[in-house]
């Protein structure tokens, strides 16, 4: 993905949290590595400064289940992978967008035909509370 897709498909996501969360979440870009390595977005509570953070890594739809992801990925509870497929068209991001955490996502082995059950599932028992 070049860096000029990734910038946009960046801002998208930026402006989807954003007005979704109608102002009560702050999202910014890294400064730098040596805070937040390896993440592409940081998302905060507005107003919280216990310094509690959601970090997000962007990768093009395509590479869900990907091995070679899986492996370089560090999981962590507060560290989602999101999967976006940009549509150059429209310049826009083309339908539904994916979040998975990071543990989860290292510990469920999956190929693409496995993932609408994985999401399925996650759905269920997120409102099934």
């Amino acid at each position: 993905m070049s860096e000029n897709i990734k910038e946009k498909i960046e801002d998208k996501i930026i402006d989807l949290i954003t007005l979704g969360a109608s102002g009560r979440l702050v999202v910014f870009k890294p400064e730098g590595p040596e805070g937040y390595p390896d993440k592409d977005l940081i998302v905060e509570k507005k107003g919280d400064y216990k310094n509690k953070v959601v970090s997000l890594k962007i990768f093009d739809k395509e590479l869900f289940g990907n091995e070679e992801i899986k492996n370089e990925i560090n999981p962590d509870i507060n560290f989602y992978l999101i999967f976006a497929k940009f549509n150059f068209i429209k310049q826009d991001i083309e339908d539904e967008i994916f979040v998975v955490s990071t543990v989860d996502f290292k510990k469920t082995p999956m190929d693409k035909k496995d993932f609408f059950r994985y999401l399925i599932e996650k759905l269920e028992e997120k409102w099934s509370l």
